[in-house]
């Protein structure tokens, strides 16, 4: 088989309908399977999915597994030489997926690959999880082509090239089986958020690269399994950067990095009290308390972490926050070109 689908859902009847009658509208190619990961959802959504269409395989989790459990529950059971992760609140276009099949095709080389990820709202921007590809600076805090924090840009075709990006978004990404099954999959601990940059970091430093293929496009409306600017969605953001930093980072120039850090976070700490942000304030909080509790976790999971010691060239050498916040770069071309 040459492609399986995953998508991972909780909860929301119309998303999932949606979804899927769109990605049926734009699918051309014969050899495929649809896989729905159900995590325990409460509203029977799933099952009247399978219902509305018969062709998606469901899977039934006991537990809400998580972005990166469910999309674990679905590649286990796939059987596609490429497998596609989507979120169940994207639409698609004409050929999307061919243009990434064929890339991949085309570069044997390349692991892994995602589409342009424009606004499922505002279709004239790019969406905040993963726009034209995603980067990360040595403090491990994320952005993309296309979207710095909460500044994204209009697409006026600036990124219409194919380029090697250091993360491919979990909205939307594609991905040799081989390769998943080689780095063990998403890592469990993360749940939700930054497990496809850990999945990334640990794919490039296998010797493989990732792609953005701008003549593929999706849409996205984000932040529909957890709220924008809930206390979770914070939390998980905070705690999982954290994680994300400890596991991968190659150096931490003799623990100065990793004061730096946390001198950053209590710029964001504070920056959250002067704009009445009592939930990321308190949030950034709790992670604190997490990694603490559970530094005797992180150490294990880095020591197990072979790969950690391999320096990527796509690494950002600044702070992304002080560039965007003290030095005022707002958009992706003042930093990286």
């Amino acid at each position: 088989m040459k492609l399986s689908i995953i998508i991972p859902h909780y909860n929301g009847e119309k998303l999932l309908y949606n979804c899927l009658q769109s990605l049926l509208n734009h699918i051309s190619i014969k050899d495929f399977e649809i896989i729905i990961v159900d995590n325990a959802s409460q509203d029977n959504s799933a099952d009247k999915a399978k219902e509305k269409f018969p062709i998606i395989n469901l899977l039934k989790a006991e537990t809400n597994l998580g972005y990166s459990g469910g999309c674990n529950f679905g590649a286990k059971n796939a059987k596609g030489e490429y497998i596609i992760f989507l979120n169940n609140d994207t639409l698609h276009t004409k050929n999307w997926i061919e243009e990434l099949i064929t890339f991949l095709d085309k570069n044997p080389q390349a692991g892994a690959a995602q589409p342009k990820i424009l606004n499922a709202i505002n279709r004239d921007k790019f969406d905040y999880a993963g726009a034209a590809g995603g980067y990360i600076d040595k403090y491990c805090f994320p952005f993309a082509r296309g979207r710095i924090f909460n500044t994204l840009e209009d697409d006026i075709n600036q990124y219409e090239h194919p380029k090697k990006i250091f993360w491919a978004s979990g909205a939307g990404f594609i991905i040799r089986r081989k390769i998943l099954i080689k780095l063990n999959y998403f890592d469990n601990i993360y749940f939700a958020y930054m497990e496809e940059i850990d999945l990334s970091w640990r794919l490039q430093a296998m010797g493989w690269s990732i792609w953005n293929v701008p003549s593929s496009i999706i849409y996205h409306y984000g932040k529909q399994t957890i709220k924008e600017n809930s206390f979770n969605s914070h939390y998980l953001n905070h705690r999982n950067s954290w994680i994300l930093f400890f596991k991968n980072s190659a150096s931490f120039e003799k623990g100065f990095l990793i004061i730096k850090r946390f001198f950053l976070d209590q710029m964001a700490a504070i920056y959250s009290i002067l704009n009445l942000d009592y939930k990321r304030f308190i949030a950034i909080f709790c992670s604190h308390l997490w990694l603490i509790h559970n530094f005797k976790i992180i150490l294990s999971i880095r020591k197990k972490n072979d790969l950690r010691h391999k320096n990527l060239d796509l690494i950002y050498n600044g702070s992304i926050a002080i560039d965007y916040f003290f030095k005022r770069k707002k958009y992706f071309n003042q930093i990286f070109e």
